[in-house]
């Protein structure tokens, strides 16, 4: 995995890769931290949807723990060279045109079109049915394990 992420200066990331990271998933937690070291230190350019912090927040607020899912807020919101992305309307007309063509659900196709609209030649996601797109290349974690 380092050496294709070390090939992109645009790396866009699914939720999984932080609810992976934040709960110190032990399968995953050795990738993600690869991932998030490389973003954190300016090698690569870091684009999340705001999308993400909601589905983020979504467990811990169900568990009610609201001090965790704050922390997870402060994360998420103040990572080094990490930028989330509002949804916003080119963004939704993209997530409609990935729906109808490739079936996508609303949160994939918006996160998906985030990458898009954003330019990441690279998304990070544990969701093989995302490696039917030619754009932008897809990595699935568990190609990695």
């Amino acid at each position: 995995m380092k050496s294709l992420i070390a090939r992109h200066k645009t790396i866009a990331l699914d939720t999984s890769i932080f609810i992976y990271h934040f709960e110190g998933n032990p399968l995953y937690v050795g990738l993600t931290t690869l991932v998030l070291d490389r973003i954190q230190s300016g090698k690569s350019r870091g684009i999340a949807s705001e999308l993400s912090l909601h589905e983020i927040l979504v467990r811990p607020l169900k568990l009610q723990l609201p001090d965790v899912a704050d922390e997870y807020e402060l994360l998420l919101t103040s990572f080094p060279n990490l930028f989330l992305t509002p949804v916003s309307r080119q963004i939704l007309l993209k997530a409609a045109e990935l729906r109808a063509i490739h079936g996508f659900r609303a949160p994939d196709a918006i996160i998906i079109a985030t990458a898009v609209v954003n330019r990441a030649t690279l998304l990070i996601t544990n969701d093989k049915n995302w490696k039917r797109l030619k754009e932008p290349a897809i990595a699935c974690l568990d190609d990695f394990l």
